[in-house]
């Protein structure tokens, strides 16, 4: 009863450079753009990198267990302001809302059979300066989006997470019924 892209979609590292056509990254950004937020504030920004100039310069920025991702024909970065999203209970809620967007795109690239990798692994400083991005945003992730490629490609230790199954733990170890 779950939906066929969620237990598609995975966090691959084994990209092909086979680009992606105009539409199918519009609609990627477009799932983005109607994912739920706190208060409707919509705090996301996507700065789509897919030149291969900038990409390469925007690659400089990478942590070196990203550099499987170079392959990627698109690299998104995803900014907002942290006073961006709505203020309540003092929570970082433009977190929340940047997450949701970004899901909403990762399981629309599965839906149109492509793979997404959100990450962690880059120097925001060098990323802002590079693209321009104004120093009151923060960039929350780095997506990339692309075709599956050959994981023999990737060195040894990057194709045996390419290669690992996926894991999740238990819903009895997650869930509370009526109370902790």
């Amino acid at each position: 009863m779950i939906l066929e892209e969620i237990m598609k979609r995975r966090s691959g590292r084994a990209f092909s450079d086979k680009p992606i056509s105009d539409e199918m990254l519009q609609s990627i950004l477009e799932a983005g753009r109607w994912a739920p937020s706190c208060a409707n504030t919509q705090a996301w920004n996507f700065i789509v990198l897919r030149e291969p100039e900038v990409l390469a310069r925007a690659h400089e920025a990478l942590s070196r267990g990203n550099a499987y991702a170079k392959a990627a024909p698109v690299m998104i970065l995803v900014a907002a302001k942290e006073d961006g999203g709505c203020p309540a209970h003092g929570l970082p809620y433009f977190t929340m809302d940047v997450g949701l967007a970004v899901e909403n795109m990762l399981l629309q690239a599965v839906h149109l059979g492509l793979m997404g990798h959100p990450t962690a692994g880059w120097n925001e400083e060098q990323l802002k300066e590079v693209i321009g991005i104004p120093h009151e945003y923060r960039i929350v992730t780095v997506v990339f989006i692309g075709h599956e490629g050959d994981p023999t490609l990737l060195d040894e230790r990057t194709r045996e997470k390419e290669n690992a199954p996926r894991k999740r733990r238990e819903l009895s170890e997650i869930v509370h019924w009526d109370g902790w």
